[in-house]
C-alpha cells in the first residue's frame, strides 16, 4: 500500500545518513589518533618540533614501520633538511600527527636483511624516543641527499 508519502515527509529519515557520516568521521579520527599514539608519533612530535627549513630532498608516499610494527604504508613524507630529518604524514591519514624534525645528532642508523628486503632502522634519541624502519633503498636516497650529515658509521653500499 502506497500512502503517497515520501522520505521528505519523514524528516527523521534524513538524519540517518547524517548520523552515519558523523559516526564514520568520529571512528576515523579515533583510529588515526590511536595509531599515532601507538606508533610513538605524538611523543616524537613533542620531543622534536618542526621548524621552517628548506629541504634538500623531499620524498612523498613512502612506507615504513614505526613503534611496535605500526605499518605506515604509502603515507610517510620524508625530508632531508640541513639540520635533520623531517617526518610527516598525509594529513587525511593523520589529522593530529604534526610534522617533526629530528636533528642529525639524535639519529642512529642500523641495517639488516629481513626475508627479501634490506632494511634500515632509524632510532631517534638517546635513550630511544622512537624508531622508524624503512627499506634500505629509501634510506640510501636519504643518505645520499644528507651527505656527511647522515648518521651512519659505515656509508651504505650500493645493492647488487
Amino acid at each position: 500500500m502506497d500512502d503517497g508519502s515520501s522520505v521528505s515527509d519523514h524528516p527523521i529519515l534524513l538524519l540517518i545518513p547524517v548520523g552515519m557520516l558523523v559516526v564514520f568521521v568520529l571512528i576515523w579520527l579515533l583510529v588515526t589518533a590511536a595509531l599515532a599514539l601507538a606508533s610513538g608519533w605524538f611523543r616524537l612530535a613533542k620531543a622534536y618540533p618542526d621548524r621552517a627549513e628548506e629541504p634538500m630532498l623531499h620524498l612523498q608516499a613512502q612506507s615504513g614501520l614505526m613503534g611496535p610494527g605500526i605499518n605506515l604504508r604509502g603515507v610517510l613524507q620524508l625530508s632531508v633538511c640541513p639540520s635533520g630529518l623531517r617526518l610527516g604524514i598525509a594529513r587525511i591519514l593523520g589529522p593530529f600527527s604534526h610534522d617533526f624534525l629530528v636533528p642529525w645528532g639524535d639519529i642512529s642508523v642500523s641495517r639488516r636483511k629481513a626475508l627479501v628486503w634490506h632494511l634500515a632502522r632509524l632510532q631517534f634519541g638517546t635513550p630511544q624516543i622512537g624508531v622508524l624502519t624503512l627499506r634500505a633503498s629509501i634510506a640510501d636516497r636519504l643518505a645520499q641527499a644528507a651527505g656527511d650529515r647522515w648518521p651512519e658509521s659505515v656509508p651504505p653500499q650500493p645493492e647488487t
